[in-house]
């Protein structure tokens, strides 16, 4: 049963919490705080004849506890349910399950991925409409990197899985998250790490990553969950050839004003 506690919280959002069979929340988890990081690596390719968009996307857990995710699926179901595990203060732990779900995916990455973790897309500077959206949401989460500076009580190596059951699509059961003070990052063109700019006119755009859009799960500081680039895009510079693209400014939480504006 879930169970939404408003709690007035400086900076952050209400934190939806719930109750399960074996222990209860009882607000005193220690929560993990997404932080999108600014897109970087941004460039503009070919794909399939079309010109993309395409950038680095990174995600830190810099909260008070680790993102731990355990799915768990029955014989001919193809989808894994997810529960989060929140760590408390005495080092007990609760399962709490959320609407999240996991996925094994073939083609490149031939691994499991968490749906609709994080979102790329494109849109307009003045109205926030959105102008394009890119297909990848899906990852496999890992702790790749420690973020700098040093976040209290990271672990001098990552517990969690990286690998998330590689070449593996009979499992029934994954384990994959993002321990504190560590970052899971995309390079640029990894497969649908990129947005489709096939009729995207020339202009000024904001390059939005959103960590966790749909609310899916159990996170504290929400202000940080969205990153922007602030990007020109420039005309081809001859018939048949690619825009241009500039980074005009950068910034978490709010969208970045122009330079001189």
């Amino acid at each position: 049963m879930l169970i939404a506690l408003g709690t007035a919280v400086a900076g952050t959002l209400a934190v939806v919490v719930a109750a399960v069979a074996g222990g209860a929340v009882t607000g005193a988890e220690l929560l993990p705080d997404l932080r999108q990081e600014v897109p970087t690596q941004v460039a503009i390719r070919r794909k399939h004849g079309h010109p993309v968009l395409v950038f680095r996307s990174a995600v830190a857990n810099v909260g008070q506890g680790p993102l731990t995710l355990n799915g768990r699926r029955s014989r001919g179901q193809r989808l894994m349910d997810v529960k989060q595990e929140l760590r408390r203060p005495d080092g007990s732990v609760v399962q709490v399950p959320i609407s999240a779900r996991m996925i094994y995916q073939p083609g490149w990455h031939h691994h499991w991925h968490v749906q609709a973790f994080d979102r790329f897309d494109l849109r307009d500077p003045a109205t926030g409409a959105r102008v394009a959206l890119s297909n990848k949401v899906g990852f496999c989460l890992g702790g790749r990197y420690q973020v700098d500076p040093p976040v209290p009580g990271t672990p001098s190596m990552p517990a969690i899985n990286h690998n998330c059951g590689r070449s593996l699509p009979g499992l029934m059961r994954m384990r994959m998250g993002i321990d504190i003070g560590y970052a899971d990052d995309y390079a640029a063109f990894v497969e649908f790490q990129y947005i489709d700019l096939t009729g995207v006119a020339p202009g000024r755009y904001l390059l939005a990553h959103q960590a966790d859009p749909d609310g899916h799960l159990l996170v504290g500081d929400r202000s940080d969950d969205t990153a922007y680039a602030l990007i020109d895009l420039t005309a081809p510079a001859r018939r048949g050839g690619l825009p241009g693209v500039a980074v005009v400014a950068t910034s978490v939480g709010t969208p970045p004003a122009a330079p001189g504006s």
